[in-house]
């Protein structure tokens, strides 16, 4: 099985993106508003913003925001961080998306 993350990171490349270069993050959370909540100061801890759960298409969500780079080992380190986090929840850490970067 193929490792998303690495995919992800593999479809930037094939982009010509400069992966060491800050930009924009963004997480999917989905569960239920309380458990949500739960999470929203902890993310917030972790510098990502916008983190408040809200109601989509009848489905509770948070998608926060943070900027870092998307090297494979910032990357990886943040799934790590955000699966700890979600460890002993029903919360599903649904992925990661961020943009090209490929200027200075």
């Amino acid at each position: 099985m193929v490792d998303p993350n690495k995919r992800v990171l593999e479809l930037l490349y094939e982009q010509g993106d400069i992966a060491a270069v800050a930009r924009p993050v963004n997480i999917w959370l989905y569960g239920n508003r309380d458990e949500l909540s739960g999470l929203e100061r902890k993310l917030e801890q972790l510098g990502w913003r916008d983190c408040k759960p809200r109601l989509f298409d009848d489905v509770w969500v948070i998608i926060a925001e943070r900027d870092q780079p998307a090297t494979e080992e910032a990357i990886s380190a943040m799934a790590r961080e955000i699966e700890s986090l979600v460890e002993d929840t029903d919360v599903d850490f649904d992925g990661w998306e961020t943009r090209v970067e490929n200027r200075h």
